[in-house]
C-alpha cells in the first residue's frame, strides 16, 4: 500500500463516518447500527467469562478501553499481557504449536509478524459491524483490524539541548550531528532494528521512502546512536539526561509522559518534518481462541467511536474520522496528524511483503550503518 492509498482510503469514508456518532453514550449501550443478532455474541461471552490478550501495550494504555468494556460486559475477566512487538505473535504461535493455553486476541505493531500469521491462515475472518465506519486502509487482511496509528517522533531533553540545536527534520538532524558531534555522539537513541518488528519495519519503511539518501543519513547518525528495544527506556533516559535526543521514537510513551506537567517541562517532542513514519497498530482474533465471543466484543469496542476515544486515553492515536480532538482532550487524531505534517510527509508503515524477503539484506546494511 502506498501513501496515496493510505490517504485516499481514509478520505473515502465520506458520510458514513458521521453516522457512527450514535456510539455508546453514558449508559454503556451498544451503537444502534449493530445487528439484532449481536446479542448471540454477548450471550456466548457469558459462557466464556475469561479473555486473555497478548499485546505490546501496557496496562495504563488499555485503561480507557478496559473501563468501557467492563461497563458493557461486567461478567468478563480480562487479562492483558504486555510483550515486545514481535513476541506477541511469536509466543502465540509457539504456545499453539504445543497445545498450551494461549491468547484469545492479539494486538501489536508488527507488520511482518502479521503477514506471517496471515500466510499461516491463523486469523479468524470476523466481520465487525464497525467495518462501514472505518477507513478501507485500516483493514489490510480479512480479520486483521487497525486499532490505532502510531506516528514516529523526535524527542529531546529541553534542559540539555538548546532550542536552536533542536532538529526540525532528519536532514537538519544530520547536519547538526556533523557540526556538533560532542553534543550528540553517544547521547542519542532510536529503536534497534535487530530487536523486533517495530524497530525493523519502521526503519525499513523509512529507507523505502528516502532511498539512498536515507542510508547516507543513517551512516552519519548511526555511529552516534545507542539503540533500544522500546520507547519506554528512550523516554526515561531522555528525561534523566542520559540521552539528549531520540529519533524515530514511538509516540505513545512520549505523549503519556508530557501529560505530567513536571515531565513536560523536561521532555520535548515533534513530528519529523521531512518524513514521519506512521505505524498501523493491528489486532485480530486467532482461530484457536478459547473465548471468540469475548474477543469479538473487545475488538468491536476498540474500533468503535467510544473505543477509539478510550484508546486515546491510553496515549494511542485514534484514526476514525468521526473522532474529534475535542473528544480526546485535544490529543492528536489521524486527521490532526495529517494536518500537522502534510500528506506528502506521511510514511505509511504498511504490510509490504518485501519487508520479509528483504530482511537479511536490509539488516546487513543497517548493521553496517550503526557499527554493530
Amino acid at each position: 500500500m502506498d501513501r496515496r492509498q493510505f490517504m485516499i482510503g481514509a478520505g473515502g469514508l465520506g458520510l458514513l463516518a458521521t453516522t457512527g456518532r450514535a456510539a455508546f453514550g453514558q449508559n454503556a449501550k451498544l451503537p444502534d447500527y449493530y445487528p439484532q443478532d449481536y446479542s448471540k455474541i454477548i450471550e456466548g461471552s457469558k459462557a466464556e467469562k475469561n479473555l486473555l490478550i497478548y499485546s505490546n501495550m501496557s496496562v495504563d494504555m488499555w485503561a480507557g478501553v478496559m473501563a468501557r468494556y467492563k461497563a458493557l460486559y461486567p461478567w468478563m475477566d480480562v487479562q492483558t499481557l504486555d510483550l515486545e512487538s514481535s513476541e506477541v505473535i511469536e509466543r502465540f504461535l509457539a504456545e499453539r504449536g504445543t497445545g498450551s493455553k494461549t491468547a484469545d486476541l492479539l494486538a501489536t505493531v508488527a507488520p511482518d509478524s502479521w503477514i506471517n500469521a496471515v500466510q499461516r491462515n491463523e486469523l479468524l475472518d470476523y466481520k465487525s459491524p464497525e467495518i462501514p465506519y472505518v477507513p478501507k486502509w485500516s483493514l489490510p487482511y480479512p480479520g486483521l483490524y487497525t486499532i490505532a496509528i502510531d506516528p514516529m517522533l523526535f524527542i529531546w531533553n529541553k534542559l540539555l539541548l538548546p532550542e536552536a540545536m533542536v532538529p526540525k527534520s532528519f536532514q537538519d538532524l544530520v547536519e547538526k550531528c556533523k557540526a556538533n558531534p560532542s553534543i550528540f555522539k553517544g547521547k542519542m537513541s532510536c529503536y534497534g532494528a535487530q530487536f523486533g518488528s517495530f524497530g525493523y519495519t519502521s526503519a525499513y519503511s523509512f529507507i523505502k521512502h528516502h532511498g539512498e539518501k536515507g542510508w547516507e543519513w543513517l551512516d552519519t547518525v548511526g555511529p552516534m546512536t545507542r539503540v533500544e528495544r522500546s520507547s519506554g527506556p528512550m523516554v526515561e533516559k531522555t528525561l534523566t539526561g542520559e540521552y539528549v535526543f531520540g529519533y524515530l521514537t514511538g509516540s505513545g510513551n512520549p505523549w503519556l509522559a508530557v501529560r505530567n506537567p513536571q515531565r513536560g517541562k523536561v521532555l520535548g517532542w515533534s513530528f519529523i518534518s521531512d518524513g514521519t513514519p506512521v505505524m498501523m497498530r493491528g489486532s485480530a482474533i486467532p482461530k484457536s481462541s478459547n473465548s471468540p465471543n469475548a474477543a469479538k466484543l473487545w475488538l468491536d469496542l476498540m474500533i468503535s467511536h467510544e473505543g477509539q476515544i478510550g484508546m486515546a486515553k491510553g496515549g494511542r492515536t485514534p484514526y476514525r474520522l468521526d473522532v474529534s480532538p475535542e473528544e480526546v482532550d485535544g490529543a492528536y487524531t489521524y486527521q490532526t496528524v495529517i494536518k500537522a505534517i502534510g500528506e506528502k510527509n506521511v510514511i505509511p508503515v504498511d504490510y509490504n511483503p518485501d519487508m520479509i524477503t528483504d530482511h537479511e539484506a536490509f539488516m546487513k546494511r543497517w548493521t553496517k550503518a550503526y557499527n554493530l
